[in-house]
């Protein structure tokens, strides 16, 4: 067999223009879209829309954030300012009280030693008036005569042995009564002018309230006395130049 030179053709088609405008590639695969670019714009466009109305929400949330947190900072300081008053308010009023109680400490003291002087005062004329004889109208209140006075009150010491029940119906009968002690200065006078006798006061037991009362209850209300006796039914008090001591009502 003789040696022939075989030769191959690619034959090759000419597309008419009314065909589809597609072509295959030379590596088989089919381009798709138009050739004018047209077909990629519109997806880029719809992606730029989105981003834009993100990027426009974005800030609208960092402007709202912003004038929250410049809204709670302005808050805050006023709060901070508003206790910082509060607290220098609270300081002034605390001083203020602190010098109000001091000056009514001062006024308070001030007060008693006025009152102390005009206490004293009173018992210098009180005594100024020891010495001297009773009122007119006291004169012959008992047998003819008062025998001293202490301040306004006049005493009459009557020198009779009798029970207390009749030394208080004798001084009921001259429209007076059994002498009642309003404090130590009064007793102390009192005293000076006993001596040595014995002489029934106005300060008895009683039986129905179980206590100590004087005869007079109105104020001013008599020293307070205490006595140690366990047992003071049917007992007077009497005083003397040294003490006050109780003892059976119907003793002399």
């Amino acid at each position: 067999m003789s040696n022939q030179q075989v030769i191959y053709s690619t034959l090759r088609f000419l597309q008419s223009p009314s065909e589809s405008p597609n072509r295959l590639r030379p590596d088989g695969n089919q381009k798709s879209g138009n050739t004018d670019g047209k077909g990629f714009s519109l997806p880029w466009y719809l992606i730029a829309v989105i981003l834009g109305i993100l990027c426009l929400l974005l800030l609208v949330t960092v402007a709202v954030l912003g004038t929250k947190i410049f809204q709670y900072t302005q808050e805050n300081r006023w709060q901070r300012e508003m206790i910082g008053n509060v607290t220098r308010e609270h300081h002034i009023l605390q001083n203020d009280s602190y010098l109000k109680e001091k000056l009514l400490t001062y006024k308070t003291l001030e007060y008693n030693i006025l009152k102390n002087e005009l206490l004293q005062q009173k018992k210098k004329q009180d005594l100024l008036f020891t010495n001297r004889t009773c009122q007119r109208e006291n004169k012959g209140k008992f047998y003819g005569n008062c025998w001293s006075c202490y301040g306004i009150k006049c005493y009459y010491f009557i020198p009779e042995s009798k029970n207390w029940n009749r030394c208080k119906q004798t001084c009921q009968s001259y429209n007076s009564s059994l002498l009642k002690i309003n404090d130590e200065d009064e007793l102390a006078f009192i005293q000076s002018q006993t001596y040595r006798n014995n002489y029934w006061i106005g300060l008895s037991y009683d039986d129905r309230e179980q206590k100590w009362k004087w005869i007079n209850t109105g104020p001013p209300f008599g020293i307070n006395y205490t006595f140690m006796s366990s047992f003071g039914r049917g007992q007077c008090a009497f005083l003397s130049s040294t003490r006050t001591a109780t003892i059976e009502c119907s003793k002399t």
